[in-house]
């Protein structure tokens, strides 16, 4: 089972320029020409304010014009440019593109760090980023050490949201990796700093809840995991509407824990609403939504509800794979969960497929 962690990507107020932006004014367009030199941030600038309305398609016609303007205007390798490639990092990473949203943040880091020096705290920031593209491909490694730098430029400053962001990001990698002890000192360390910059009830504490919620729960520290997902939730359920995908995610980790606790009935019902809200709200191709699927589909595999259990897997991993690519390590254990299925409706020859698939995978990772 994967209860899908939650990482934190601090959406601050430095992303344009290193400084607040203020909102565009309706005419702002007219006060300016093509070849204003402040155009181009002002379009990354409109980009950011699209992609918060939800208008995805909108932002990236904006944040790709606005590109072409730093290029035309040879002023790529500036600060703006910069914060611009940050924006459309962002703007990938809602598409769940996380490779390009990397390549565009490296390059965003290389113009911070030559301009800015390589301890600026943008150069954190951008980090951060950097690192949560890593973890969501599933490199660990690279991610691990990206955020462990993250955190030593942060820590140069006062107790920040962008320092607990990347404590909580290094917690997840570290506990993905099973070294729960320092994992859990990382995450509570990043809840500790969100409560006192933003009180109790702050959705940023409620997605460190829930990664510490998820890390208990792989201890098997079920009713403290039970208490911990319960407070990220109520507290969620504050801030968002029902059919918001962090609520999905709440549900998605109430119901893995259901199911390690083997209450089956509950966990369904659980992974069903989340299924339904992420499928409502993201792409039937997205990672996320994969991941809640297969975790229903385990589930209808231990209800022995094989014909929902295959189609389910089917579907899951339709989506992981889309995101992860077809190679990824962390596709064998499902092919094989979806071969067993697959056996038991003694479909050998699809069972046989999936099995040669995953130990192919296994093998090519096994010699890197």
């Amino acid at each position: 089972m994967t209860a899908s962690r939650f990482w934190i990507l601090i959406l601050s107020g430095m992303t344009l320029a290193g400084q607040a932006p203020d909102r565009p004014t309706q005419n702002a367009g007219l006060q300016i020409d093509d070849n204003d030199p402040a155009l181009p941030g002002l379009v990354c600038r409109s980009a950011m304010f699209a992609q918060q309305s939800g208008d995805l398609p909108g932002a990236e016609k904006l944040i790709r014009h606005g590109l072409t303007l730093f290029v035309r205007n040879n002023s790529l390798e500036t600060t703006g440019g910069a914060a611009c490639l940050t924006t459309f990092s962002s703007l990938l990473e809602s598409r769940s593109h996380e490779k390009e949203a990397q390549e565009q943040l490296e390059h965003a880091l290389a113009i911070r760090e030559q301009l800015l020096g390589r301890d600026h705290f943008l150069v954190g920031d951008t980090l951060v980023r950097l690192g949560l593209a890593h973890s969501r491909q599933g490199h660990l490694t690279e991610a691990e050490v990206i955020e462990t730098r993250a955190v030593n430029i942060l820590r140069m400053q006062e107790p920040s949201p962008e320092l607990a962001a990347a404590l909580n990001n290094l917690g997840d990698v570290l506990s993905a990796q099973n070294r729960w002890k320092e994992a859990e000192a990382r995450i509570r360390e990043a809840i500790s700093i969100w409560e006192n910059a933003g009180g109790p009830d702050d959705p940023s504490v409620a997605a460190g809840l829930l990664n510490l919620g998820v890390l208990l729960e792989d201890r098997k520290q079920y009713d403290e995991a039970a208490r911990v997902l319960a407070r990220a939730r109520r507290i969620d359920e504050k801030t968002f509407p029902a059919n918001h995908p962090r609520i999905a995610m709440n549900l998605n980790a109430a119901g893995v824990l259901a199911t390690a606790r083997k209450n089956y009935q509950e966990a369904e019902g659980l992974l069903v609403q989340a299924a339904a809200i992420l499928e409502g709200s993201q792409s039937p191709q997205h990672a996320e939504t994969g991941q809640v699927l297969l975790n229903l589909a385990e589930v209808y595999r231990l209800e022995k509800k094989t014909d929902q259990a295959r189609d389910t897997y089917r579907r899951g991993l339709a989506g992981v794979t889309s995101e992860w690519g077809p190679n990824d390590a962390r596709l064998p254990k499902w092919m094989e969960k979806l071969a067993a299925v697959l056996r038991e409706q003694q479909d050998f020859a699809g069972a046989e497929e999936l099995e040669i698939r995953a130990t192919r995978i296994r093998v090519t990772h096994s010699i890197r």
